[in-house]
């Protein structure tokens, strides 16, 4: 997946998001009719397009001698998910803060998205690990790369994805509403700074979990072109 479209991709999910949060929480009477069939349409369409997108990758990845499964299959699907949360998430506790307001409710779901996305992204990749050992596979491959030459990126993605998928919109949300033994904070600008910087460390991780994906499979293609190659 490209990085243009997969923030094409994330932008739009985002704007469905937020604007069915922006729908939900106006006063009943003040909206527009036509507003909530609009969304549904809209919504349709990118759910549509994900699946579309999903389609299009398995194609891919499975015609050029990757692999393919579950696990991959959550990772494509659920990064545009992750990113739209969390760019929603970031829209509307800005919008809320203007207002001299918290996350609110539909904040709260929109970290639960988000935190949920995450999670199963994450428990996707890590799964790729177990391949470590066995019989060789393309699989194994890509496990050996990610804890080899490109243990770095690796590492920098995890701690990306846990901090902005995870631990922030968390935080943010403890902030907004509090916890057992923790007060909420009075000021809604708190939870606002945690939910852009979610964002702000969420995007880059993702990318980088797409280029690894990617470069994988453009690896197990590679290796398959030379074993399948006449000895000379």
């Amino acid at each position: 997946m490209s990085g243009a479209l997969l923030l094409i991709e994330s932008a739009l999910v985002a704007a469905v998001l937020t604007a069915w949060c922006r729908l939900a929480a106006t006063p009943a009477g003040q909206t527009d009719p036509a507003a909530g069939p609009i969304l549904v349409v809209a919504s349709l369409a990118v759910a549509a397009m994900l699946g579309a997108r999903l389609v299009y990758s398995w194609k891919r990845r499975t015609l050029s001698g990757g692999w393919w499964g579950l696990d991959a299959a959550v990772r494509q699907l659920a990064t545009p998910v992750a990113i739209g949360a969390a760019g929603a998430l970031a829209a509307w506790a800005v919008w809320r803060a203007s207002e001299g307001e918290k996350l609110g409710g539909y904040g709260s779901l929109l970290v639960l998205l988000l935190v949920t996305a995450s999670g199963a992204k994450l428990a996707a990749e890590t799964y790729l690990f177990a391949q470590l050992g066995g019989d060789p596979s393309p699989r194994q491959e890509s496990a050996r790369a990610l804890v080899g030459p490109k243990s770095l990126v690796a590492k920098t993605r995890y701690a990306l994805g846990v901090m902005g998928g995870i631990v922030l919109p968390l935080g943010a949300q403890i902030l907004a509403g509090g916890a057992k033994n923790i007060p909420a904070v009075a000021d809604a600008a708190a939870p606002a700074t945690l939910a852009v910087l979610s964002l702000v460390c969420l995007l880059p991780g993702e990318l980088l979990e797409r280029r690894l994906f990617w470069s994988d499979g453009a690896a197990n293609s590679a290796t398959a072109a030379r074993e399948s190659a006449p000895n000379r």
